[in-house]
Order: C-alpha cells, then structure tokens, then sequence
C-alpha cells in the first residue's frame, strides 16, 4: 500500500484541532487544515503546511462536496480527522464517495447511531447495565405537574442530537429547567417534536471522562481524566487519573456492542459523596480534553493514524496520574464569572479566585501543562493571547476609535463609491441575511434612479440554510414599500464576497465575523453607518426576534444612511 504522508484535519481550535495536529506533525505527517475560522490562532502553527478554505455545507452541500472531492483528488491525503460534528456529519453522509479518496477517520453507521444521539445511547446504556441519570423523552401528554412530580426541578433539558440536518452549524445545546413556567415553556416550544427532547433528573457530582482508542471494538488504549474545576458544566483543567476498572468495562462493553473502530471520549459525572457515576453522552471524535493525554505520552491521534491507514494496533501506554493541562485563555475568561459576582458574594469569589492562582504552583513543579503554549510551537499560545487582548481592549475602546475615524470611512467609502466601475457591485452583509441587509438591498434599489448601472445584492455570514424574513421585518418593510415576501437568504459565499467591489456592514459582530472567515478581503467592507446622519445612529443592531416597533426603528437608521448612498450614486450616473 502507498502512503502520501498527509493528513487533513478539519477544524481551528485549540483544543482537539491542535492538539491533533501537533501529534501528526511531530511524527513527520505532513498536515493540512480546513478550518471555518481563517484568523484562529490554532492555524499558527509550524506543524501545519497548508491551510485550505472548504466552503460551508449548504442548500444541499453541492458546492462543498465539489471543493472536498477537488481537494482530496488533489493532494491524496492518507487519513482526513474531523475535529467536530459540523465536519463530521458531511463526510458521513457522501461516506461512499469519499472513501474512494481518502481513509476518513468517522464513526460507522452503528457507531453515529449509538454516539451521537443521546437517547439512542441512553438506550444502549440500559441494555449494558450502564448507569445513567433518571430521565426519558418529552411526550405530547406531558403536564408540568407530572413533570415535575418524575423528576423534580431543577432538571436538565437537552436534545437527543446537537447537530440536526439540514441546519448542521446550528449548536442544539442543554439547557436548566429551574421553575414550573420554564418547564411550560419547553412543552409549548417543543408541541410539534417534543420526542427530540431527553428529560433527565439532575445528578450531583463532577465531570471526568475515559478516552479510549478502539479498533473492531476493542479497546487498544484507555485513559481518564478529571476535571480539576468546572463552571456550567465545562471546565479547560484538567488532571489525569487511574483508569477506574468499573467504567473501563462500561466503555469495553459499549465499544464491543457496536463493534466501533476509531477515538472516542465516554463523558461521566462522578457523586465524590456516594462513589456512584453515570454516562452523560460520547464524542466519537478528537474531543476538547485531547491536549491533556497528548502531553503525557498517549498520543492518541497519531495511534489513529497509525490503526487506520498503516493498519497497526498498538500496544497500550501507560501514563502517570496527577498531571494536569489547562488552556489558560479559556480557563482565564471562564474566570470572568467569579468576577461577576464579586459585588454579591466577595468572600467566595476571593476563594475561588486564590484558588485559581494557587493551581500555578504545579506549573511551577512541572506537574502541569498549557493546551497551547508549547517549547516547540509557540507561535499558537502567542497569537490566542494577541488576540484575547485585542478583542478585550477593542470592547473597551471600541467606540472611542469608530468616533474618531468616522469621518475618514465616509471619505474613503464616497471615494470608492464615486470610482466604482459600470455595473459595479455593491453588497450588503449582516449575519443572517433575513433582517437587515434585504431590507437595505431592496431599499437601495428602490432609491436608485433608472441607468444607475450598479447591481446590488445581500447576504448573511452565519452559514444557514436559505429561509425566509421573520413577520416583523415583512411588516416593518411593508410600511416603508419594500415587499420582503419572496426573499429567501443567502449566505456570503466566497464568490459573492470576492466580486463586490463595496461591502456594506452593520456592526461590529458582522465585523469580526467577516474577518475571520474573509481576512484577506477586509478592506472592501465599510460599516454601513459611516453614512448616518443623525448622531443617535452608532452601529444598526440586529432587530432579529424584536417587536416590529424595533425592526422599524432599525429601518429608519438603515434609510437615513442609504440616502446618502444612493444620493452618490445617481450623482455619478449624471457626471457619466
């Protein structure tokens, strides 16, 4: 068999998507990345070669599995790693096409069932003897007071899937239900499908995890860790333990039942009190925590590639207990909570806080490690912390700096306008594409005189699939004669980006998001209120969700700005 030497991981974190990729890079697998953010500092890497933009999978994924099968028939990659499920579930479905390329490193059919629906692992759980908290789905005949009866309050709400085509890059996440009326609220929000709710009774205790490496279902390589704090149920430190033999057999088992090949991290919560634990749900992928056992010596990723394309089943490593790996940006803004509190509760927040600075003591004793920074790749640690700077002081003295260069983006922008070539294109883009750039693309087109030989279009940044305006904005743009009835969104590809000549943004949410996905193309976009004229009107926030009194509101800014663009523009069509 030939091997390229190459990999593809899919992904930008500094969690899994780094720690996947040091672990291929330091063997000499040269390794590429596909990642949705092209500013993450994950990208910094020296381990990485090559970084390729994949358009997200949308309307179908046509354009996206078109690119992926480019890519693949370009470079021959031995092995593709999806580091998330957003990457993950297209590779899944077109499984067939690809694997004629490329191994890809994805959970089977069985394993996709039993791993990423949770009460399809509930289930398999129950049929293991595997401890899991007291729940079940949502019913059509559920009352509050039964409800609450079964389970008590507070309980935990959370979908049996997070990601649900067609919408894959929206995040279906868990949620508290702490009183009767949230309770109601979750009935009537899910009366349609409520059977794709879990319902399930709040279990006292910490999080830890086993992580294993299986091949044909059995486990090659296991490794457990502890979360050292957790804060709303997640936590970026973490301290390696002993393999507890009890969950060591509950994760053999479940691997066995579905006969799984490939990496996979077992979430638990552990009763300190009782000794008693259950299963919480399985990432059947490179999974957050990935750095802590990459640092010790269980290198998981390369052990996968080493299963899945050399076809090697290596032996078990041990590690020692005790060791601890934080990621320090992350862990230092979960810290913000405790701050919060500090006016209410300064006694526990100064506890918390010492408590967080005394951890440091066993970097100090060389018991403990940084996810991201690193002796032999810095370059990651020094751009995460470049950046977490820059947004904290951009928060601050953000709108002091907008102030002050506002009157040289309108200068530069009435240029650009007044030089734009015939059947020049202007684009306007906010995040979702149903509130307030149609209604500016319509708006301006309306404004425009006949002949003004500009084509104007719109488009949202958050990769969704095409829906229409919500009733307030119809409503709202009806009063003002725009019929938004028969638009549907589109989502800021690269080809619509790269040919507009000007872009139009809202705020600096569209700002930063443009950014990250287009840095190379930053210097087309403007803020679209560089053209206010009334002083009140500093950034055009998103009315999404609003009263239609808001989304009018909204509409008044977007008009005061676009008559000032219009007015350039039919000013230039007379000058031609």
């Amino acid at each position: 068999m030939t091997f390229t030497g190459k990999a593809l991981v899919l992904g930008d974190d500094t969690r899994s998507f780094l720690a996947t990729v040091r672990s291929l890079g330091r063997k000499g697998i040269e390794v590429h990345a596909a990642p949705f953010d092209m500013t993450a500092p994950a990208l910094q890497s020296r381990y990485i070669q090559r970084t390729h933009f994949l358009p997200y999978y949308l309307d179908g994924g046509g354009e996206w599995l078109a690119a992926m099968k480019t890519l693949l028939l370009a470079e021959r990659y031995d092995l593709v790693i999806p580091c998330e499920e957003r990457s993950l579930l297209p590779l899944f479905v077109h499984r067939a096409e690809l694997e004629a390329l490329t191994v890809l490193a994805i959970p089977d059919e069985r394993g996709l069932d039993a791993f990423f629906d949770k009460h399809r692992t509930r289930e398999l759980a129950g049929k293991l003897a595997i401890p899991v908290a007291q729940g079940r789905l949502l019913s059509a005949t559920d009352t509050v007071a039964g409800i609450e009866a079964e389970l008590g309050l507070p309980l935990i709400a959370k979908p049996r899937k997070s990601y649900v085509w067609p919408d894959i890059y929206v995040r279906n996440g868990a949620r508290l239900i702490e009183s009767r009326a949230d309770v109601a609220a979750l009935i009537a929000r899910h009366a349609e499908a409520p059977d794709e709710i879990l319902l399930e009774k709040l279990f006292p205790g910490s999080g830890l995890g086993v992580s294993v490496l299986c091949h044909e279902g059995v486990v090659l390589q296991s490794f457990e860790h502890r979360r050292a704090h957790e804060l709303f149920g997640s936590s970026y430190y973490r301290r390696s333990v002993a393999v507890d033999p009890q969950r060591l057999a509950a994760v053999s088992a479940f691997t066995a039942e579905v006969a799984y090949t490939g990496l996979a991290m077992f979430e638990f919560k552990l009763d300190d009190a009782s000794g008693r634990w259950i299963l919480l749900e399985v990432n059947a992928r490179p999974w957050g925590s990935l750095p802590l056992p990459v640092s010790i010596g269980v290198d998981f990723p390369y052990r996968l590639y080493q299963l899945l394309v050399m076809k090697q089943t290596t032996p078990s490593a041990a590690y020692p207990a005790g060791r601890y790996a934080r990621n320090f940006v992350l862990d230092l803004w979960q810290l913000r909570s405790v701050l919060g509190e500090w006016r209410t509760h300064p006694a526990k927040s100064a506890g918390q806080i010492l408590s967080w600075l005394w951890g440091f003591r066993r970097w100090a004793a060389c018991r403990e490690k940084f996810d991201v920074w690193v002796s032999d790749d810095s370059k990651p640690a020094r751009a995460e912390l470049s950046q977490f700077v820059a947004e904290r002081v951009q928060s601050v003295v953000g709108q002091e700096k907008r102030e002050a260069s506002r009157g040289a983006l309108h200068e530069q922008v009435v240029e650009r306008l007044r030089a734009l070539r015939k059947d020049g294109r202007i684009a306007f883009i906010c995040q979702g594409n149903i509130c307030r750039s149609p209604y500016a693309e319509y708006k301006l087109r309306q404004l425009l005189a006949d002949g003004a030989r500009v084509e104007v279009q719109s488009a949202g940044l958050l990769p969704r699939n095409r829906r229409g305006s919500p009733e307030g904005a119809l409503e709202a743009a009806s009063r003002r004669g725009i019929d938004l009835s028969g638009h549907a969104s589109l989502h800021a590809g690269g080809e619509l980006v790269e040919n507009a000549d000007i872009i139009f943004l809202f705020d600096e949410i569209n700002a930063l998001s443009f950014r990250r996905r287009y840095p190379d193309l930053v210097e087309k976009t403007f803020p679209l209120d560089a053209f206010a004229r009334r002083k009140a009107t500093r950034q055009i926030h998103d009315p999404e969700g609003k009263s239609v009194e808001v989304f009018s509101a909204i509409y008044d800014e977007i008009d005061d700005c676009l008559e000032g663009v219009a007015v350039i523009l039919n000013a230039r069509m007379v000058s031609a």
